[in-house]
């Protein structure tokens, strides 16, 4: 339920959802506060219980910001190796075309056809805005390597040469660079790792209001410029993790000059 709620928040926009994260961080440290400045006011002040409170607090913060980095860090993985596949889907598609053309046969010609028309459904799966068009683009790169390995297939029997044997390379590579990028677009952050984080972010937030609720010191703008910051860090994490709806993506460009470089426009929506 909690999942849903979150992916349901981000798909409203990035600002929505950084809106609902600092709201959320402001109530834990305002509950916090005040329940620090309920403590105080029923108990003599203690500058021993501020002292053990801060040095929790600045615990809780120390590993909250740890968790934050590490998170940050997975994401960004996840993101360079779609942007790297982006590139190794380029060139094996490029270099695949080229072979084609070491071969004067009419299924070569035919081969360079469809292999052409493959990069433009890869470019349309890296490029597309919406999860709903990806399973057609899967099934349209499925159809087209069945067909494409077919005419590789019959120039094999025709010919067995060590040109046709590099093709075939060529043909294993680009097909497996397919499915590692459709594995990179599938394999983000684990959901449940993004609520701890949020969650220990809520706890360590209400602490950190709690311990200036007991010395009696509220700090606005410092404590403002923090839940901002954890905010703006929450949302970069999510950004890097939607590959199709956030605003940092894998750049398509390889696949683009790969296109020109058959003499065709690129189909970019």
């Amino acid at each position: 339920m909690i999942l849903l709620f979150f992916r349901h928040l981000f798909a409203q926009g990035f600002i929505v959802a950084g809106f609902f994260l600092f709201l959320s961080f402001t109530l834990s440290a305002e509950i916090g506060y005040r329940l620090g400045r309920h403590v105080a006011a029923s108990k003599p002040e203690n500058e021993a219980d501020i002292t053990i409170s801060s040095t929790l607090t600045s615990g809780m913060v120390g590993l909250l910001a740890f968790t934050l980095g590490l998170s940050i860090n997975f994401a960004q993985n996840r993101f360079e190796a779609r942007r790297d596949l982006v590139l190794a889907e380029a060139n094996a598609i490029g270099t695949a075309w080229l072979r084609t053309k070491l071969m004067d046969d009419a299924t070569a010609l035919t081969l360079g056809d469809r292999i052409e028309d493959y990069a433009h459904v890869r470019l349309a799966f890296t490029i597309t805005e919406s999860d709903a068009d990806v399973p057609g683009l899967i099934g349209r790169t499925n159809a087209l390597q069945a067909e494409i390995w077919q005419s590789a297939q019959a120039m094999a029997h025709r010919s067995p040469n060590p040109i046709t044997t590099a093709l075939i390379t060529a043909l294993n590579d680009m097909f497996d660079v397919s499915a590692s990028q459709q594995f990179a677009y599938e394999s983000r952050v684990p959901p449940n790792l993004l609520l701890m984080l949020y969650g220990g972010a809520i706890v360590t937030i209400g602490a950190l209001g709690y311990q200036l609720g007991l010395a009696g010191n509220r700090q606005v703008v410092l404590t403002t410029l923090l839940l901002m910051m954890w905010s703006s860090g929450m949302l970069l994490i999510a950004d890097l993790n939607q590959p199709r709806m956030g605003s940092i993506r894998a750049d398509a460009a390889p696949l683009i000059w790969t296109i020109r470089g058959f003499g065709a426009k690129p189909q970019v929506r």
